[in-house]
């Protein structure tokens, strides 16, 4: 049960990372390398808090610029 657990957070996290890589790429025009960044591992509370903080950095540009 609780491999379960640990092997479904880890997915959870793989996915936020890619997510947070994505926004920040939209947010600097700038691309990434995924192989260089395949293996880091960042702990879910700092990739959750990260996602809210590009989220909302990527709304307000898009609202910024829509306006």
């Amino acid at each position: 049960m609780t491999l379960e657990i640990k092997n479904s957070w880890n997915t959870v996290n793989r996915a936020l990372t890619i997510i947070n890589l994505f926004l920040f790429m939209v947010l600097t025009a700038q691309g990434f390398n995924y192989k260089e960044v395949k293996g880091k591992t960042v702990p879910v509370y700092v990739n959750v808090a990260l996602l809210l903080v590009l989220g909302f950095a990527v709304a307000v540009t898009f609202y910024g610029l829509l306006s």
